[in-house]
């Protein structure tokens, strides 16, 4: 994926903690991933009026310990978009969006944020996920958007509450579904929405596994066993849609929760 400097520049003060003369480079890698390096433009110092000539040191280059971006291309379908745009709309829909809302996008493609962002204008919102390039393109279409490397625990505490959450891909989050509930339930307003969806249904997401099991480490959650973690973390499961090609779940955040 190419990005133009600007984008990779708008991400630095969120995603990376890199020295502010630090330039991204961006090379295809083996075995399906990406690398990403960076290397620093020419240093310049302010001088001081003085009649000596000061002696600074030369920076030639400043080096970072390569990061490999891992290659999330298969969840990008190449037939059926039309299929798959109205089941991302029935997504947004269960999220009961409004304009003052906040909202968090967990994982998502970004043709996910692009629907999110043209079908439902909100006060805010945010995406996570571990890929940088994924990230840079979503804040490339769509600046305004605030972009984390992470899960929801990355997002910084002064964006709470969140109003509406969206769960765009739990297989590849690498938490319990309990433990996610958990940091919601801290992160989101009484009566906000988690939306569990999956495009591509239950059939699809156990095939990646097999596929990629260092990249897809779960399974989506049964009934059984979301009902248990939603009422251990305040939520009650308002829908469940469990197909093999279509997956939705949605719980909302009761009113009267202690959580914190």
């Amino acid at each position: 994926m190419a990005l133009s400097s600007a984008a990779a520049a708008s991400l630095r003060p969120q995603l990376l903690s890199s020295s502010p003369m630090a330039a991204v480079s961006v090379a295809p890698g083996s075995c399906g991933a990406r690398s990403l390096s960076l290397r620093s433009k020419r240093h310049r110092h302010p001088l001081r009026k003085t009649s000596l000539r000061p002696r600074l040191p030369a920076i030639s280059a400043v080096h970072f310990e390569e990061l490999v971006e891992k290659d999330w291309s298969f969840l990008y379908p190449s037939s059926d978009e039309g299929d798959r745009a109205s089941k991302t709309d029935r997504i947004i829909a269960a999220g009961g969006v409004g304009e003052e809302s906040k909202v968090l996008a967990c994982f998502p493609t970004a043709a996910f944020v692009d629907r999110l962002v043209e079908t439902r204008p909100c006060e805010l919102v945010i995406a996570t996920h571990e890929s940088l390039f994924l990230l840079a393109e979503i804040k490339e279409n769509h600046d305004a958007v605030r972009c984390w490397q992470g899960g929801v625990e990355a997002v910084p505490e002064r964006f709470s509450p969140l109003n509406a959450a969206f769960v765009c891909y739990f297989p590849a989050m690498g938490v319990p579904i309990g433990q996610l509930l958990e940091s919601l339930s801290r992160r989101c307003s009484p009566g906000s929405r988690v939306v569990i969806g999956c495009e591509q249904g239950r059939e699809a997401a156990d095939s990646q596994r097999r596929q990629y099991p260092d990249m897809v480490t779960s399974d989506l959650p049964d009934r059984s066993s979301l009902d248990q973690a939603a009422a251990e973390n305040f939520f009650r499961v308002v829908e469940f849609v469990d197909e093999s090609t279509f997956y939705l779940a949605v719980l909302e955040l009761s009113a009267s929760t202690t959580a914190s």
